[in-house]
């Protein structure tokens, strides 16, 4: 995420990535938050008792950028570092730990080991570095052996080989990701485009490929199960996007042909008009080049996606007001809906609890987290739990363990608005579905062999989080008999699971 925006990413609702400069960590909640008033403890004994295999901790889809929590900040007051506090990442099933804070040159170890080393094991960790470039190019303002050396510093520290690691190192990294967006954000402040931005991608598209060699052979040379993920394409699914594609990252596959990129990343944001619906066409563009140029074989993440609540004011312009019960709602289809066709891992972005710096200027990603930061109008104080908090942790929950490679789409349609998904998790069926419509909508359900199916809605039965007393009541259910294999139910505004019983 950046809040520096290039004015083509902007359609309706900012598209930039998320930040890079997570420095707000003391540590979290320094007094226990009383019981209740969407403000419950989340102890982390919970997690331990919770005993995964690594490959169910690696095949989980559902991650965050990032899943720390923080301290409460005045709009003067200073950030600082230590203290990093996961315990709500644990609560909700967070899998996979994108760090607010990138690796630079030179590398800061004793910072860099801040970042890391109070991520648990059992979340897994994309770590980013910035390459150390000359303003307005990805030139390196250091020589390529500089270069590398550090990044084999970098790496070296904390792939968990033994092999002068971080001291009492717990949970290794195996996945870093080459710069953010490196398109856009790169730019910085005191950049100086020349042309379009268009022509400043095709002037910089061969060196950002070289500093992907440079990082891919020294990655895979020091750490040989360790992965790289490219920078994170933005765009808004339509023609814009087809662009940036072709004119970045399309030659740069073309170049690099089939070596070093593990993982492509793209990111989807969006606000009321259904933009989650936008990531099919990015996947089909980026998946028709991966194929094409000897990638078939690398996978396809969003490292960053997520919508609001409240009414942000971004570029000068106040977007439309959304409650609680609309960002959690999207929360699901944002995670859902790319699952079902072939991206593997899904990041809600920006972040645990709300704001990035300036954290009183209420833009866009002041209002993403799933906690309040306890700034801003219609802001409910501080560590108070938005309904997307437990949505998430519902949604974890219902889903941890399936078959991701086995979703059916049992209905989908933009034009009906009707989305119905099944999942198989331990051999049993479970639907996921949703309705974009401003009415409610029947669908049925066939192919049953229970007797009694169990409906969950997938966001609680508040007007807020901060009214959810007890998770375990907070969700409207409702047992269903089957009739001849096959229900009958009423989808209204709040997407729903559906189990066999």
């Amino acid at each position: 995420m950046n809040k520096l925006i290039i004015p083509i990413i902007v359609v309706g609702i900012i598209t930039a990535g998320i930040g890079a400069f997570f420095v707000l960590q003391k540590p979290a909640f320094p007094k226990p938050p009383k019981e209740g008033i969407g403000t419950l403890p989340e102890p982390e004994s919970e997690a331990v008792k919770q005993k995964q295999s690594l490959k169910s901790i690696q095949d989980s889809p559902f991650g965050m950028h990032t899943g720390a929590t923080r301290p409460f900040l005045k709009p003067d007051e200073k950030p600082s570092f230590g203290g990093f506090n996961y315990n709500d990442a644990i609560n909700i099933g967070v899998g996979w730990e994108r760090p607010g804070l990138y690796a630079s040159y030179p590398l800061n170890a004793k910072l860099m080991d801040v970042s890391y080393k109070d991520i648990p094991y059992g979340i897994n960790i994309v770590a980013n570095i910035e390459t150390p470039r000359q303003k307005g190019t990805f030139k390196l303002r250091i020589s390529e052996r500089e270069y590398q050396d550090f990044v084999k510093q970098l790496v070296e520290r904390y792939n968990g080989d033994g092999i002068d690691d971080m001291p009492e190192l717990k949970n290794p990294i195996k996945y870093w990701q080459i710069d953010n967006e490196p398109p856009f954000w790169q730019l910085g402040q005191n950049d100086k485009l020349s042309g379009s931005p268009m022509e400043w991608m095709r002037d910089t598209r061969d060196d950002y490929a070289m500093i992907l060699e440079l990082a891919g052979n020294t990655i895979h040379s020091t750490c040989p199960d360790c992965k790289l993920v490219i920078g994170g394409m933005v765009g808004m699914g339509n023609e814009q996007s087809k662009d940036i594609f072709n004119e970045f990252y399309k030659p740069i596959l073309q170049k690099l042909n089939g070596k070093y990129i593990d993982v492509f990343d793209f990111h989807v944001f969006g606000g009321s008009n259904k933009e989650y619906l936008n990531s099919k066409m990015m996947y089909k563009i980026i998946r028709q080049g991966l194929d094409e140029y000897v990638y078939s074989d690398t996978e396809i993440w969003i490292l960053e996606t997520g919508t609001y609540s409240g009414q942000p004011v971004d570029m000068g312009k106040t977007m439309p007001k959304q409650l609680e019960k609309k960002q959690a709602g999207d929360l699901i289809k944002h995670f859902i809906y790319p699952l079902t066709f072939g991206v593997k891992k899904v990041f809600w972005a920006w972040a645990m609890v709300e704001g990035t710096s300036p954290i009183d200027d209420n833009d866009f990603f002041d209002n993403t987290g799933l906690i309040y930061d306890g700034i801003g109008e219609g802001d409910l104080g501080y560590g108070v739990k938005k309904l997307a908090y437990y949505t998430y942790k519902k949604m974890v929950e219902v889903l941890e363990g399936s078959d991701w490679n086995n979703i059916q789409t049992i209905q989908e349609s933009e034009s009906d608005g009707i989305y119905v998904y099944k999942f198989t998790k331990s051999g049993k069926p479970i639907w996921v579905a949703w309705n974009d419509n401003s009415a409610g909508k029947t669908i049925t359900i066939t192919g049953i062999d229970s007797q009694q199916v169990k409906i969950t809605e997938a966001v609680p039965k508040y007007e807020s989080g901060k009214e959810v007393m007890d998770y375990a009541t907070a969700f409207n259910t409702e047992t269903k008999s089957v009739s001849n294999g096959r229900i009958t139910i009423t989808l209204g505004d709040k997407p729903v699971f559906v189990e066999e019983q």
